[in-house]
């Protein structure tokens, strides 16, 4: 039942590729702001290792995105993957590739669409829309 409503939540604030995948670590509310970090999950493990002795290798650098607002704050989200190699060799790295923001923006696909339709915001524009540090640890 807790699972259930832990994914029914995320399933809200993050879109189904980011919520699918990831799983949130902490959420940092400032005054005017919501952070969210989300690691990949630890079991999906590349396809590339998958008959191999795969083990964790860190994490490669956090892509951050925003999101629709939440509770009249801007709602970021910093999106953590997997970094994985081979067990006993370090002369290759392997990670999961997502299709998690608009091309050419730092929003999810689906707050990216309503920006275009409704400010006729372009890709190619590079549209950078303010991004405020998150905490790590």
């Amino acid at each position: 039942m807790r699972e259930k409503l832990y994914s029914d939540i995320v399933g809200l604030i993050a879109p189904g590729e980011i919520s699918k995948y990831f799983e949130i670590v902490t959420i940092n509310e400032k005054r005017e702001s919501v952070s969210i970090l989300f690691e990949e999950k630890a079991t999906l493990i590349p396809q590339g290792l998958k008959v191999k002795d795969a083990v964790l290798d860190g994490f490669l650098n956090p892509v951050d995105i925003q999101t629709f607002p939440f509770k009249a704050k801007t709602v970021y989200l910093s999106i953590k993957r997997r970094h994985w190699k081979e067990r006993g060799k370090t002369d290759k790295s392997y990670h999961n590739t997502y299709n998690l923001h608009r091309r050419g923006m730092k929003t999810t696909n689906e707050f990216g669409d309503i920006l275009k339709e409704e400010l006729g915001l372009e890709e190619d524009k590079r549209m950078k829309l303010p991004l405020y540090p998150i905490g790590r640890n």
